[in-house]
């Protein structure tokens, strides 16, 4: 049996080292590969010693540590970010190319043909900017350098996150083996510490935040929250939750506090209503131009210009906004617990999207641990068929796959709702 361990680790050091993201059909083989077999493994758990499994999924993801990420061009941008802060300037101040037309550095000159948003202002949040000038310190000019720095720091939160979802799990008397389920996702394990992506420090930390609250450590918790969000926005959804736990007038102080945290840090860089206006400016752009995956959103746009003629993303993002609302809205009402009740705004929040990308899952498979549906997991399986868009160039995304991706997804979640139980948490606290 652990001859499925030893092909997984090789599954990983393929999809790290040797597979472009242009060439689909062996990506999608290999990744598909890796899902099969951690579902063989997690399937015959009993059958391996629980430590070694622990170790081999810290292994899986220690191997891609020195590797180039080939799926995602998005550590460019966090590169040129620190290297900016290192120069005495501020991100947020010029887009790349703006800033090439006034100055000169030999570093950032190597990394603007790889920048996907070159006439963007940056959006990363304050920790994310920290976190992108500790890597520019270290790594200075040399970007493979940089890659292992920042590679070994979403290793190691990676690492805190294991500890904090067992931590839970014991605490919520749920059977310990399901950490598994986080720590042989292939979808987090290639995403994360493989392809660099900041929502392995939003979920330490969020993570963090709820171990904190359960403990009544109210203004720990507000603080670790608030690096959540200064790493991503959408933590921020779960404040309301805790009226149902701690009332509305402690819910009040804690979101202050978290709020005032959050400005409090965020005055190191975002300072001023011009770089208020850039941040916002291209939050805008993101979430009224760009679109990819994203399964309801595609539909009704799809139907949209077939009646109007040309794409309707500027009404249809807002409606879609307003939808998100209303479903986050009816979430609230229902749910009272911080891991599941995120759990189901995430869904609601990405239900809506116009943009779904594989690592916008991870937080979702973590949380996926603490409710019964185990849908999430196979949309994990599924999402990797959206890397199908970069086949070819230009871009160009198969309505056809992200249909099978959806439909299935959507028809699993059915026979979840129809045969399990209705009640998504499995444990309670009280």
């Amino acid at each position: 049996m652990y001859s499925l361990l030893i092909l997984s680790l090789a599954g990983y050091v393929l999809i790290g080292y040797f597979i472009e993201r242009s060439n689909f059909e062996l990506l999608i083989a290999v990744y598909s590969s890796l899902f099969l077999l951690s579902y063989l493994i997690l399937k015959n758990k009993r059958q391996y010693n629980f430590k070694v499994l622990l170790l081999s999924g810290i292994l899986f993801r220690f191997c891609l540590i020195f590797s180039t990420p080939a799926l995602s061009d998005d550590f460019y941008r966090f590169f040129w970010d620190g290297r900016i802060q290192q120069l005495g300037f501020n991100p947020f101040d010029f887009t790349p190319r703006q800033f090439l037309n006034q100055n000169s550095d030999a570093f950032l000159s190597q990394l603007f043909p790889y920048l996907n948003s070159p006439d963007y202002f940056s959006v990363y949040p304050q920790l994310s900017q920290i976190l992108f000038n500790i890597v520019s310190v270290i790594g200075k000019d040399s970007l493979q350098t940089n890659l292992i720095v920042i590679k070994s720091m979403i290793f190691l939160s990676e690492i805190g996150t294991l500890y904090l979802l067992n931590t839970l799990v014991n605490k919520r008397k749920q059977d310990p083996s399901h950490l598994l389920i986080y720590l042989l996702n292939p979808l987090v394990i290639i995403e994360l510490t493989g392809n660099i992506h900041l929502e392995a420090f939003m979920i330490f930390f969020f993570l963090l935040a709820v171990m904190l609250f359960y403990r009544q450590q109210f203004i720990g918790s507000a603080t670790a929250l608030s690096l959540s969000i200064q790493t991503k926005l959408l933590p921020i959804l779960v404040i309301p939750f805790l009226i149902k736990k701690i009332g509305i007038k402690k819910t009040i102080g804690y979101g202050l506090a978290c709020l005032l945290i959050t400005a409090f840090i965020s005055t190191g860089s975002i300072n001023t209503t011009d770089r208020l206006a850039h941040i916002a400016e291209s939050l805008n752009l993101y979430y009224g131009k760009f679109e990819f995956n994203g399964g309801i959103y595609l539909f009704f746009r799809n139907i949209g210009w077939a009646i109007m003629g040309y794409n309707p993303i500027a009404i249809l993002s807002k409606l879609m906004i307003l939808c998100t609302l209303a479903g986050i809205l009816f979430v609230y009402l229902k749910e009272s617990d911080m891991l599941s009740g995120f759990f189901w705004a995430l869904i609601i929040y990405l239900g809506f999207a116009a943009i779904i990308h594989p690592w916008y899952l991870t937080p979702l498979v973590a949380l996926s641990l603490f409710v019964k549906f185990r849908f999430i997991l196979v949309w994990s399986a599924l999402i990797p068929l959206s890397y199908i868009s970069y086949k070819t160039l230009p871009y160009s995304e198969n309505y056809w796959i992200t249909g099978v991706e959806y439909l299935i997804v959507m028809g699993y979640l059915l026979w979840e709702v129809k045969f399990l139980s209705v009640n998504s948490n499995p444990a309670n606290l009280e």
